[in-house]
């Protein structure tokens, strides 16, 4: 058991050096009927201290792969990135994706020196429409263990914040304001406990030597 929880940790962290953050449309972004890709709506939400924390998805019936990231792992400046919503730190993401089955299946947190990874398997499943706007839910982290400012453990739930999420869209993208939104799991849905408390690896901060030493 303590062998595969730290393959899963290992392969979750050299998984983030390959896998990248998915763009936002623009603000100007307007549906295509005849397209073959969809928009992806979702957020990542945290409770606790800025970090980097990420949810990686992938296709099943494509190569599509990427990440939704709230908070910074590494910030050169102690200034908290402003996030989308007023009530909860994080960001909502509206991405456009081939049409097609994709499921988010793997979490970590980068947080300064410390990288923590999901040690227990997932999947929650969503489907990308072509031509239409897909809602596929919330994953809110919530730091249960850290060491000063540094994040080592977390829990990570899955919620359905419809009304929460969607003001944000229609805020920040107007063109998207009069389409319909396919929700894409239950109302009230809540699956708590997504990949377990995680697995803590330590990297090595860089040493700042100061000149003429």
């Amino acid at each position: 058991m303590i062998t595969r929880v730290v393959w899963t940790c290992v392969f979750a962290l050299a998984l983030s050096a390959c896998v990248g953050p998915v763009p936002n449309v623009s603000e100007s972004f307007k549906l295509d009927d005849a397209s073959e890709q969809g928009v992806m709506v979702g957020s990542v939400k945290y409770k606790g201290v800025v970090s980097g924390y990420k949810v990686y998805f992938r296709g099943l019936d494509n190569e599509t792969t990427g990440y939704l990231e709230a908070g910074k792992g590494l910030m050169l400046l102690p200034i908290p990135p402003r996030g989308d919503f007023s009530t909860i730190k994080g960001e909502l993401y509206a991405t456009e994706l081939p049409a097609g089955e994709y499921e988010a299946w793997q979490w970590d947190v980068h947080s300064g020196a410390a990288r923590t990874a999901s040690t227990r398997p997932f999947s929650i499943k969503f489907n990308v429409r072509p031509g239409e706007v897909t809602y596929i839910g919330s994953f809110i982290f919530t730091v249960t263990k850290q060491l000063g400012l540094t994040v080592t453990g977390v829990s990570v739930d899955y919620e359905e914040r419809f009304a929460e999420d969607i003001a944000i869209l229609r805020r920040d993208y107007p063109n998207l304001v009069g389409e319909q939104i396919y929700l894409g799991l239950e109302r009230g849905l809540v699956k708590t406990d997504l990949g377990g408390s995680g697995s803590t690896r330590w990297t090595m901060m860089p040493v700042m030597v100061p000149a003429g030493m």
